[in-house]
């Protein structure tokens, strides 16, 4: 039986190459697919190339590997084409983190606030020609999107485009894990009763954590990236519904996400995505004179040591793909569920994803407008990914939520079109900026300092 063909672009990347790799080269059902792997960075492609190929030969997956460093060359016949890319990822990051500092506001400055905006610019600037060649020689294909910000970048392909395109994030694998770990002692379950999120460190705990939450419960989440909320915790083991319970537990302890913690104190609703990335659409630790970060035990994303860590899986991929390192580790690899998605569209099989990215043509989420990018629960079959009503979110959830979707509007605007004006509006009305002197001046030097990765505002 013929397979798909998937067009991955990004694919010369160590993140792509230990994690989306794998997972294809393993699903059964995808034997005998096309993987058309393409990435600007010639080196680093021909490094996952040969992996591909090794894995191709040792797991007999049945697969035609093409690579190339012109996605053209790739895209046609096209079934799927799987995104991923950032542009000098942690450089860009400092650089918007250090650009709030400068005008006092303390941020993650990944997805939302001014940082957000400037993450998502730099990558429109990328990825809307790619979006345009991908409607030219593959209408048909259906594009599954990783790259961040996950809203903005979906929201410029619904508006600016005719894609078929399904926005794919983990976070709320935190969601498992903060009811596992608020939950677990009550339950008797075998997990962590004193973690705290490091990323340094506890990673296998934070894995445990989240494979525990997997096992023993139903999560039913909705909203929009990295911003979601709880509707729902069921006990697989029981039936149960668990969440009056889990906000009871979670409100009697202290040191553990005291952010959302406080969030929950607050408005009696909890964000999924835990600390860092559910401030980054609230203002209440912008203000760096108030220290809030250091009072709420924020932890900034590690961007001094993920150079580092890229030098090493490269090394990694290497050792595999020369044959001085096993390739078994692959075959466990923390899936980011393309291929699940993938295989549940090409062979008609009703996979069920707790978490996807998509317009809200059909109300799924009912008191957010319909051309909002929401993230809610979906099937997948022969007829696309097919997003789950949810109701209705909470009043509290539903305003702070369709704020956003406003600040989208007006960014992805700017950033597509270039326009100045859009733009300052989006940053005007951003909860993290509380004065449009600053509004201004920040974008300004955010345009500047960015000017090389911009042409869309410098033509």
């Amino acid at each position: 039986m013929k397979g798909p063909k998937i067009v991955v672009i990004g694919a010369g990347s160590a993140i792509f190459g230990l994690a989306n790799l794998g997972a294809i080269m393993r699903t059964e059902s995808l034997k005998g697919a096309t993987l058309a792997l393409c990435d600007i960075n010639a080196e680093g492609l021909e490094k996952i190339r040969k992996l591909a190929e090794r894995i191709n030969q040792e797991w007999d997956s049945e697969m035609r590997i093409e690579t190339s460093t012109d996605r053209c060359d790739l895209l046609p016949g096209a079934d799927f084409v799987i995104i991923s890319i950032a542009i000098d990822r942690e450089k860009c990051w400092k650089s918007d983190f250090l650009l709030g500092q400068q005008f006092g506001i303390m941020h993650y400055a990944e997805n939302g606030g001014p940082g957000g905006f400037f993450h998502a610019a730099r990558n429109m600037a990328i990825l809307m020609p790619i979006f345009k060649d991908i409607e030219r020689l593959a209408p048909e294909a259906l594009v599954l999107n990783f790259s961040n910000p996950m809203t903005r970048i979906c929201t410029a392909a619904a508006r600016y485009t005719k894609l078929k395109m399904v926005g794919i994030c983990h976070q709320l694998d935190h969601g498992y894990l903060m009811a596992a770990r608020i939950l677990g002692p009550a339950l008797g379950m075998d997990t962590s009763r004193d973690y705290v999120f490091r990323w340094e460190s506890g990673g296998d705990v934070a894995g445990k954590l989240v494979e525990a939450g997997h096992k023993r419960f139903n999560i039913l989440a909705s909203g929009i990236n990295h911003f979601t909320w709880y509707k729902s915790i069921v006990d697989k083991e029981t039936g149960e519904e668990l969440l009056p319970l889990f906000k009871k537990l979670f409100l009697e302890q202290k040191e553990f996400e005291p952010y959302t913690r406080a969030v929950l104190e607050a408005y009696g609703e909890c964000p999924t995505s835990g600390d860092a990335h559910c401030l980054e659409y609230l203002p209440f630790t912008s203000n760096m004179e108030r220290k809030t970060w250091e009072r709420m035990d924020i932890q900034m994303y590690p961007l001094d040591i993920q150079d580092q860590n890229r030098d090493d899986m490269w090394k990694e991929i290497e050792a595999m793909g020369s044959g001085e390192k096993s390739i078994d580790c692959l075959k466990h690899e923390h899936t980011e569920r393309a291929e699940l998605i993938a295989a549940a569209v090409w062979n008609d099989e009703n996979y069920y994803d707790y978490a996807v990215n998509i317009p809200n043509t059909n109300g799924v989420i009912a008191n957010m407008e319909r051309d909002a990018i929401v993230e809610v629960p979906a099937v997948m079959n022969k007829h696309g990914v097919l997003g789950i009503a949810t109701g209705d979110l909470s009043p509290i959830a539903a305003t702070l939520c369709n704020r956003q979707k406003t600040i989208v509007d007006y960014a992805v605007k700017g950033m597509v079109e270039g326009d100045y004006q859009a733009s300052l509006t989006a940053l005007a009305l951003d909860p993290m900026i509380d004065d449009l002197d600053i509004a201004r001046k920040l974008l300004d030097e955010g345009l500047r300092i960015n000017a090389d990765y911009l042409p869309q505002f410098h033509q």
